[in-house]
């Protein structure tokens, strides 16, 4: 089972409904890179990471292909049998890059589970569910179209709502109210609703604690990123300061940051994204962190297609998650990939060999070819 060749491809897909954050501001595009490592026995195992991602992972789909075409070169002659080495290969050959690295672990996490026979989630420790059920976010809007949108999802069975926040406190506040007063109203269905609101580091951390003050009627069941990444003792200060559980997201990239994290006592709980970790290996490295730690985590992902999200729901079936967030493309109007069934605001978790996505090369188009 031999590496012999690895395109790396781009693919643009449209947003049916488009998102806009504190951190991304609009977006209405995914500029995606897609992996396929093949092998001398015709497996072919596929990954994808989203390119235009520069506030969370510092990628352009430019530098994604550049780095990723730059650790293939490493991988080809190799044996999947050696499949710890090539994934710690992967990992050492380049500084950062994390969106690289996912890109290539994913596909060969993909083409060991296929050429084994068994789902990717057997290779991260087995399955404990089978299906997770996802949260849903709403991106900035008028109050009107936020409280449509959550009558929409707690309708179509979200237990879990995210508000995104941190553009104006006004304009937070009256979203958050209209989203809040829908939940209550949606009986009796309402009543088993969490809703969360997610800053992307947007406040300073006296804002943030002045803020959440202010917000406690609105019964948060989390507070995601509430101030910059690197403002580790920031999060800890809101933590401390607010009755409001913290999770961190932007602050939470590999198993280091984790760890700072914990030993800092800085949060309640962390959401673990694959395109910051650099894949799956790191993922299991760090939920085993937040697991001995006793900090709860969600497994979630940034907005991706299809392939990527696959990823994450594997990883999520073999974890001990308390929250998931793996429905990020229900926003895409259309895309090369299927194989993942989203109901009742939950994915079922595929049981094929690998991811269990079905792929098709030629909606793809082909950048790089390291044979």
């Amino acid at each position: 089972m031999k590496i012999v060749e690895i395109k790396i491809f781009r693919v643009d897909l449209p947003l049916a409904i488009p998102f806009l954050h504190f951190s991304s501001g609009q977006i209405d595009t995914l500029q995606e890179v897609v992996a396929a490592v093949s092998t001398d026995t015709d497996v072919v195992g596929y990954g994808e990471v989203r390119g235009n991602s520069p506030y969370l992972t510092g990628d352009t789909p430019d530098r994604a292909v550049a780095a990723a075409s730059y650790i293939a070169r490493l991988l080809i002659g190799e044996s999947l049998d050696g499949f710890a080495s090539l994934i710690r290969r992967t990992q050492e050959a380049i500084v950062g890059n994390s969106g690289a690295k996912a890109l290539l672990d994913i596909a060969l996490h993909d083409a060991y589970a296929k050429a084994l026979g068994i789902p990717v989630t057997t290779l991260l420790g087995g399955r404990m569910r089978n299906s997770l059920p996802s949260d849903v976010s709403i991106a900035f809007a008028a109050p009107e179209k936020a409280a449509s949108e959550a009558c929409t999802v707690v309708g179509e069975g979200y237990t879990v709502i995210k508000v995104r926040v941190g553009m104006g406190s006004e304009s937070d506040k009256a979203r958050l109210t209209a989203v809040r007063d829908t939940i209550d109203e949606e009986k009796p269905k309402g009543h088993e609703v969490i809703l969360a609101a997610d800053a992307n580091g947007a406040w300073t951390a006296k804002e943030a604690v002045a803020l959440l003050r202010q917000w406690e009627h609105f019964r948060l069941g989390f507070i995601e990123q509430p101030v910059p990444g690197e403002d580790i003792a920031g999060l800890r200060f809101v933590r401390e300061n607010s009755g409001i559980p913290v999770m961190a997201d932007e602050s939470a990239h590999g198993p280091k940051e984790i760890l700072r994290l914990i030993e800092s006592q800085a949060v309640d709980l962390i959401h673990f994204k694959a395109c910051k970790a650099g894949g799956l290996f790191p993922l299991r490295t760090m939920m085993a962190l937040a697991e001995a730690a006793g900090i709860s985590y969600m497994m979630g992902q940034t907005s991706e297609g299809m392939l990527a999200t696959a990823a994450a729901v594997h990883a999520g079936a073999a974890s001990r998650a308390k929250y998931f967030e793996v429905n990020s493309d229900r926003r895409i109007a259309s895309q090369p990939f299927c194989g993942l069934a989203l109901r009742g605001g939950s994915v079922t978790v595929p049981h094929g060999p690998g991811l269990g996505i079905e792929v098709d090369e030629e909606a793809l188009r082909c950048v790089a070819v390291i044979r």
